[in-house]
């Protein structure tokens, strides 16, 4: 099967690349024993192969397997090669498939249906080396993905922990995500002398060296030396730790080179001055260097021949383990921001993390608890700086050793709640293959905590409080509203927002955005008569690429435009085509909906047979099918059922509103 030769295909890319290089670089001596064992365990196809079905099938579905899968490129035939070059290297393929597929069948194996069959196996990438002729001297570039940690108070972790976290760590590298740790040892406490600070490090890079060689064949290194800083202005009473200064790689290679092995390194929060003094530095300006050496804007310390020596990076993920763990959000109580757009939510949260902060101020207890707000504040700061260095693609994830450490693979259930088993997904790889938080950031914290558990135990229990942060998109909301009413009802009944005139508004862009999204044709004059008085506003992410059109609404029984009787209703949500799936989008238009313009409460409808409804039923409060039409009602808010008057001023628009499509698909569309 296609798909099935990929998993080994995977693995073989990064065995034959750790071969290639063995020769130039030694093993790391801290995971000696480890890397025997790892080599043991899992140096046969078949284990290996049921270890990516176990991983895969348990963290994403059949399209967000393929999708991750496709950025694995067949390698492009070297426009040297012979016939007979081709040739000799599709029979020694066919000839590699047909012993995998051999020894697949032996071991037993149930892939079910998880996976189509292949359609030829000359069309499935293989991850080798390029063959490369005698007497060729062009080396390919080595393409390489990479994910930056930052493991803070690595001594409060016990040993399972520690474990748990390598294995997710090596199941990462063996899904081709290369992993660069910075250990952040000992948190906010004073290590007074250098020795203690050295004997820390040592101490906890090689816990956590031995742990990843437990479970992967190629281990981790720690990497001294490599970080040169440049401190700001000393200034007397302020704590070395909270000085300010720059940080440049200045020996790329010694992380570059492991990484092209699938080696772990191990980067300590110290730093050689220029004066080469060895001093402690924030984790926030390591982070920041790497992330800058990883994504190829290096300015200083290193040419760019050494800065990367025959490969290309991607910094695709940076992970906080951090046992404070996400950020905590106000609109669901304790649990933590399930996705954080930082060009919209940036400054709000900070603002919003420093004021809890200050108030905890008095006691002991609350020192603690302002202490941690400044952990958050520092890990979102943190992250900001790393992802302004990255593509916008690029994520984030916050989240606490502890859930990191949760194994993907098949665990069993304690009989006390019911003899069984289950796949547990892991939040790192599950972002990993779909760049997505665990749940929608949209959905209310109400529905994700009522949630029934898979497990049988409370469902709060298996909710992960980890936050997925992007860089993400501006939001601009016209007309501005404010946070805590929203936008409010118009005093005469009717509104002055004219999308048509208003400078802030990009009409034809608007109009592409609804066109797109919908497939069809507006007819743009009569849509702008028919809401001109009503609009109440407009939501717009990023360059149109996403939006909605909120009205009011009077119902066809109200007396004129009773402002009493005005209904707020999302008239039309649209996302770019190119822009739905794993983007976001729509969660951000639909949470700046509900949370900042008409937190009281919206309604609106769809069609029946809309494949949308089933995203509107998680979000909405409730939701109606209107008898004799072929609507449905959906709203938020509370009390909408209850409360008889407003349920038939709302069941009354939903009927009511004409529609302004250029073709009427019929007399009920």
């Amino acid at each position: 099967m296609e798909n099935d030769y990929l998993y080994v295909g995977v693995w073989k890319g990064n065995r034959s690349r750790a071969r290639s290089q063995s020769s130039s670089a030694a093993k790391p001596a801290s995971s000696t024993n480890g890397h025997a064992q790892g080599q043991t365990k899992h140096s046969d196809p078949a284990d290996q192969r049921e270890l990516f079905m176990n991983v895969l099938t348990a963290n994403a579905t059949k399209r967000d397997a393929k999708q991750y899968l496709a950025r694995f490129k067949p390698p492009k035939q070297s426009p040297k090669a012979t016939p007979d070059s081709q040739s000799t290297l599709q029979e020694e393929r066919n000839a590699r498939h047909r012993q995998d597929q051999n020894r697949l069948d032996r071991s037993g194996v149930n892939l079910g249906g998880l996976y189509a069959p292949a359609r030829a196996i000359a069309e499935s990438p293989q991850f080798t080396q390029p063959h490369v002729n005698e007497g060729t001297t062009a080396i390919p570039h080595q393409d390489i993905h990479i994910a930056l940690v930052c493991l803070r108070t690595p001594e409060t972790l016990d040993d399972a922990t520690m474990d748990g976290v390598a294995t997710t760590l090596s199941q990462l590298v063996k899904l081709d995500m290369r992993i660069t740790v910075v250990l952040d040892c000992g948190g906010e406490a004073d290590l007074i002398t250098s020795k203690d600070l050295s004997a820390t490090i040592a101490h906890h890079a090689d816990r956590l060296a031995k742990a990843i060689g437990r479970h992967s064949t190629e281990g981790a290194r720690l990497i001294s030396g490599a970080i040169e800083i440049n401190e700001g202005p000393e200034t007397d009473g302020v704590d070395r730790r909270k000085r300010t200064g720059t940080a440049t790689v200045c020996s790329p290679n010694l992380l570059l080179e492991p990484l092209k092995r699938s080696i772990v390194p191990i980067v300590p929060t110290v730093a050689h001055t220029t004066a080469s003094q060895i001093v402690r530095t924030p984790a926030a300006i390591i982070m920041t260097a790497l992330s800058g050496l990883f994504s190829g804007l290096q300015v200083a310390g290193s040419t760019s021949s050494e800065s990367h020596p025959n490969m290309n990076t991607t910094l695709d993920r940076i992970i906080v383990l951090d046992t404070v763990g996400g950020i905590p959000s106000r609109a669901r109580g304790d649990g933590a921001h399930v996705f954080i757009n930082l060009e919209q939510e940036y400054d709000d949260i900070q603002r919003e993390l420093a004021h809890y902060g200050r108030k905890s101020t008095r006691n002991e207890s609350t020192t603690v608890v302002r202490d941690v707000y400044e952990r958050h504040r520092s890990n979102l700061s943190m992250t900001q700086a790393c992802l302004a260095l990255l593509p916008s693609a690029s994520s984030a994830v916050i989240i606490t050793p502890q859930e990191a450490a949760v194994s993907s693979q098949t665990s069993h259930e304690d009989s006390s709640v019911g003899a069984g088993t289950r796949r547990r997904k892991n939040t790192l790889i599950h972002n990993l293959l779909t760049n997505k938080p665990m749940v929608s950031s949209s959905l209310p914290a109400a529905r994700v905590t009522a949630a029934p558990s898979t497990s049988g135990t409370n469902a709060q229990m298996d909710m992960p409080q980890a936050t997925l942060v992007k860089r993400g998109m501006p939001v601009t909301i016209i007309p501005a509203a404010d946070r805590e009413h929203g936008w409010l009802v118009p005093n005469s009944g009717t509104t002055t927002l004219d999308l048509e005139t208003d400078p802030r508004v990009n009409l034809p862009r608007l109009v592409h955005l609804i066109e797109d999204s919908f497939r069809r044709k507006l007819d743009v004059r009569h849509y702008l008569d028919r809401i001109r008085g009503r609009t109440a506003g407009l939501i717009v992410a990023g360059e149109y690429d996403g939006g909605a059109i909120l009205t009011w609404e009077c119902p066809p029984d109200a007396p004129g435009n009773d402002p009493s009787r005005l209904v707020p209703y999302l008239d039309k949500f649209a996302v770019l085509s190119s822009s739905q799936g794993s983007s976001g989008v729509a969660d951000i238009v639909f949470q700046s909906m509900v949370r900042t313009c008409f937190p009281n409460g919206v309604c609106w409808r769809s069609r029946k047979d809309n494949p949308v409804n089933k995203w509107y039923f998680e979000r909405s409060e409730g939701t109606w099918q209107i008898p004799d039409s072929n609507w449905t009602m959906f709203w938020t808010g509370e009390g909408v059922a209850e409360d008889v008057e407003k349920w038939e001023d709302y069941v009354g628009v939903c009927r009511s509103v004409g529609p302004s499509w250029a073709e009427v698909k019929s007399v009920v569309d």
